[in-house]
């Protein structure tokens, strides 16, 4: 079966989920990622390396207008050279996906729409009405027209039944990674000063996510500082983002300069690095429609505490079996429940057992056959 895949920025995960369809022998996947990087303001994804993918795939610039343009354009040519049986649309809201449902529309093609959530909140700021409009319009032309609605988690499948998207249409098919890749990425070089927590035998709290406000690391940050163990423990922070220089400015007034490695951005082998060597992750986010990095953590075993704004926790996380979920913003929960797993290890232990044989767990080979149950309806 030959699909033809419209995604965005790629990433390790979608890596991760494209080799799994290549491997399950079924599917002939080419792999159109329709911008080299996220290029929207707050965004601090900077790729520069990825897992070896085994998919016919194509990187455009898609940076700009014109760029968005051009690289739309050639979306629509991948369609005439492809052929697919089935396309893949990751989104509905970028000016290349926008290209793909309709012309997907008008020539008949069969496709599928992934959308993490849908907001259907009124949009705001200037124009706010033929936003709306032009969203609503699209939205209906994705329900009726596509043969699926691809969502992430039950607050995906939640949004979509709002939206209006007929039920037959909804799955469930949130990201993933691979289990097998990241227990055995290795990084070119390690962070010293990581290596030498590791030597000192520190206990580890992890942050990875871009530095801008939704991320929630304000709220770990006031939490650190309110710790109350007499354990050695430091903070991995990975990311970067407009806000970075804020929040090494807030680190120091809260007298954690000692604690905290800003570690900036890392490519995803030495992501993987930090998530195998960490005794917790820490996902605080005040909004975030999915977080693979709890996904991440739960199947290495850790420790995940999640507030209850990621949905990945929501869906992923039983409160006090395989993990812990906090109500975001609210830094003394979230101390209290740090200070409890740095002072008892074997309790921390046991959690990420269970957070590693959980049920709840999904692997990019659980997409694949949901997808491919689309398709043998639909063939």
């Amino acid at each position: 079966m030959k699909i033809l895949v419209v995604e965005l920025e790629p990433t390790h995960y979608k890596a991760d989920l494209w080799n799994a369809f290549t491997d399950s022998g079924k599917v002939d996947a080419t792999v159109v990622f329709t911008e080299r990087r996220n290029w929207s303001p707050d965004a601090g994804h900077d790729y520069q390396r990825f897992p070896i993918d085994r998919y016919e795939s194509v990187v455009l610039e898609g940076k700009g207008l014109m760029g968005a343009i051009r690289s739309a354009l050639r979306v629509l040519g991948m369609f005439r050279r492809v052929v697919p049986d089935l396309t893949y649309i990751a989104g509905y809201v970028h000016l290349q996906t926008v290209f793909a449902i309709i012309y997907a529309s008008l020539l008949g093609k069969r496709f599928v729409v992934h959308a993490d959530i849908f907001n259907n909140g009124r949009p705001e700021g200037r124009f706010s009405l033929p936003k709306w409009l032009l969203r609503e319009a699209l939205r209906r032309l994705v329900f009726a027209r596509s043969e699926a609605v691809l969502v992430c988690g039950q607050l995906g499948v939640e949004t979509a039944r709002a939206a209006g998207c007929p039920e037959e249409k909804i799955h469930d098919f949130p990201y993933s990674i691979s289990l097998a890749r990241i227990r055995k990425d290795q990084p070119d070089m390690i962070p010293e000063q990581c290596a030498g927590d590791l030597r000192a035998g520190k206990s580890i709290v992890l942050f990875s996510g871009r530095m801008i406000p939704r991320k929630g690391l304000s709220t770990l940050l006031e939490a650190m500082a309110k710790l109350k163990t007499g354990i050695d423990w430091v903070l991995w922070i990975e990311g970067a983002g407009p806000e970075l220089q804020e929040y090494v400015s807030l680190a120091q007034e809260n007298g954690l300069s000692e604690r905290c490695r800003f570690l900036g951005f890392c490519q995803y082998d030495l992501h993987s690095w930090l998530m195998r060597s960490a005794d917790i992750v820490v996902v605080p986010s005040f909004e975030d429609s999915w977080g693979i990095v709890v996904d991440e953590g739960l199947q290495l075993g850790k420790a995940v505490v999640s507030s209850n704004a990621t949905g990945s926790g929501h869906d992923r996380i039983e409160h006090g079996v395989n993990g812990y979920i906090f109500s975001a913003g609210d830094s003394n929960t979230l101390a209290t429940t740090i200070t409890s797993l740095l002072n008892d290890p074997n309790h921390r232990i046991h959690i990420g057992q269970a957070a590693a044989n959980s049920s709840r767990n999904v692997r990019p080979e659980d997409n694949v056959i949901t997808l491919m149950n689309v398709a043998d309806r639909i063939r």
